[in-house]
């Protein structure tokens, strides 16, 4: 049996995220028999893992295929690149303060997206550790299915024949762009 594969990857960001290198080598730490893919950037390496700086792009989706978990920092980017793979990750955010991004986009990017199941979160060392063994332990599927909260809604509005607006609708709106275009004609 080969051992478990876990797929980190703290981004291209430019600014390093030291703190998911320490939380990863941590739990490594408790189980070395797992095989661990760092792609750390400017980020410090993981002791034990196989650290890469940057994956090319094809190569880091195929690993995430196969891996038994996928932990990623809160971007947009590579959450759509798991959630087109099938892929739940396990997903860290950067936190403004230290150095590892100016604000708190990922704060709240990734709170959306655990509240819709795209992603598993975790805002400690301990929390990442539990989802990383519930995902190795088979307690949590690492890909599958994922569930598309609206995607059923927005093709339900799609299928709707085109309503025309009656023709009385118009005149609101042709009155208000009749008088911004004679405005401008006045002023120029």
């Amino acid at each position: 049996m080969s051992a478990a594969l876990i797929v980190v990857s703290a981004g291209t960001y430019h600014l390093p995220f030291d703190r998911l290198s320490a939380w990863v080598e941590e739990w490594l730490r408790k189980n070395p028999d797992a095989r661990v893919v760092m792609q750390h950037g400017p980020s410090v390496p993981v002791a034990g893992a196989e650290n890469v700086e940057i994956l090319p792009y094809s190569e880091l989706l195929d690993l995430c295929r196969h891996a038994d978990a996928v932990v990623l920092q809160g971007g947009a980017g590579g959450v759509m690149d798991m959630r087109a793979l099938g892929i739940v990750p396990i997903v860290v955010p950067r936190v403004p303060g230290g150095g590892e991004v100016v604000d708190d986009h990922q704060l709240v990017f990734s709170a959306e997206m655990a509240d819709l199941g795209i992603i598993r979160r975790a805002l400690t060392a301990s929390e990442l550790a539990t989802l990383l063994d519930q995902s190795l332990s088979g307690e949590i599927p690492a890909s599958g299915t994922i569930a598309t909260p609206g995607a059923d809604a927005v093709r339900t509005l799609l299928e709707r024949p085109i309503r025309r607006a009656p023709w009385y609708a118009f005149i609101p709106r042709s009155l208000r762009s009749g008088a911004a275009i004679l405005s401008a004609k006045l002023r120029g």
